[in-house]
Parts: structure tokens; sequence; C-alpha cells
């Protein structure tokens, strides 16, 4: 059976073999190889996997694409640092010995009684920030958070993110579908609109096909919109599940 091209009937006999090993992945067979792909909970979940078709069909040209899940902390504890980094004041004398007060009272504060004073965007002052074409402030967007290889927390990215997207290249300078999908999928998860989502990614000659089940319309239309924003992606397939319809 090694000898044998990929066809339906291997397929089939792989995902079964995985399946009994507890491995949610599918198989397909695409000019010439076995793409694997799904969500595991470890690396060697997917090495795993990797190893069963290897066996199964050892002639067989592998394309992993397997994602490995991330999973945060769920308690408080993991977060929190086992020694406090400052030190508190015991009493109300070591407070005002540093010069600290313990009842304000806020009397040497510039009290404003005239609301057109407080200049802003619908202010009608000489100095509003948005006359004068001073920079005006903007919020902050949501990070997405996510953990390294040791499990510590570390922020990825924000709503909207759309910085600069790094595709690897290979050695002939061009962008192979391996390194598209693996953008694709970083940008995924780095999105804070489209981070929660599980969503499995091929990508074939440059199209990115999008797989999986989303809550609703507006999850889908995110997914296609990070994907596509991916250089080197020509266009996007979008076969994701919608719960909601």
């Amino acid at each position: 059976m090694g000898d044998l091209p990929p066809n339906a009937s291997l397929t089939a006999r792989i995902e079964e073999q995985l399946a009994e090993a507890g491995l949610r992945v599918t198989v397909e067979a695409s000019d010439g190889s076995l793409v694997l792909t799904g969500v595991v909970d470890t690396e060697e979940a997917r090495q795993a996997a990797s190893d069963i078709v290897a066996q199964t069909a050892p002639t067989a040209n592998i394309d992993n694409q397997i994602d490995v899940e991330t999973v945060l902390p769920t308690d408080i504890d993991d977060f929190a640092g086992s020694e406090p980094s400052a030190e508190m004041a015991e009493s109300r004398q070591d407070i005002q010995a540093g010069g600290g007060e313990t009842e304000p009272d806020f009397t040497d504060q510039a009290e404003l009684r005239d609301p057109l004073a407080a200049a802003g965007a619908g202010g009608s002052e000489a100095d509003d920030a948005v006359e004068s074409g001073d920079e005006v402030y903007t919020p902050p967007i949501d990070p997405v958070v996510s953990t390294d290889a040791h499990g510590r927390a570390h922020v990825l990215g924000g709503f909207g993110s759309e910085g600069d997207v790094e595709v690897e290249s290979s050695s002939d300078g061009r962008r192979g579908d391996e390194a598209l999908a693996d953008a694709v999928r970083r940008e995924l998860a780095e999105d804070a609109a489209t981070a929660d989502l599980s969503i499995f990614v091929a990508v074939r000659n440059g199209v990115a096909h999008l797989r999986g089940q989303v809550p609703d319309l507006d999850d889908a239309d995110n997914a296609e919109e990070v994907a596509a924003r991916v250089p080197g992606i020509r266009e996007v397939v979008e076969e994701l599940d919608v719960s909601s319809v």
C-alpha cells in the first residue's frame, strides 16, 4: 500500500488510525502529498500524527499543517509573582515620614468653573487640539495575550493589527505555501478579532482555504479579512461553518 499514490481509501484509513490514537486530524490527498490539518494539545502529539502517517504510507510526502493549541493559565496564581515588587508602609506614621498623605483634601488643585475652558474635540476654544492640528490622543487597542514555551504570558497584538506581515521566503526568494499558511495562522492568532476562533488553514498555490466552525457571520468575515492581508495570498476561500446560521 505504501507504493500507491494517496487516495480516498488511504486517507480514510489513516484518519481512522489517528482517531484511534486520540488525535483530531483531517487527512487530504493533494498533488501527491498527504496534508494533515487539525488541532492537538502538544508538539509531541503533532509529531505522533506524522509518525502514524509515515508508518501507513512510508513513500508519501507528508505536509504537516497541524496546529498546537495554546492554553492560557486559568488560575490567577499562575500570573502573580511570588514576591511583592514594592515595600508597603506598615503605619500612618511611615506614610507621613515618607512625604505621603493619608487624607488628601485636594485644596491645592486648580478649580474649573467654566465648562468652555475644557477644550476638546467639540470645544470652541482657540487652543482646541483638533482645530490647532495638534496630535489627538488615541486610546490603545485591546491586546491579545498568549504564552511562550515556558508558560509565561506575553502580549501578541490587538484589534485590526495591520502592521507589516512577515512571510519567510525559500532559497529561491519565493514564498512557499507552507510559509504563507504559517503567516495566516499567526495573523489569525495575533488579531483580537480572530484570536479565539478555531480555524484550520491550508494554502495551495497562494490560495488560502479557511475551515472550521465560528459563532457568527462577522467572525467569518473577520477571518477572511485577516487572511487576505498576508502578502502572497492571491485569494481566500472561506469554507467556515457558522453556528448561528
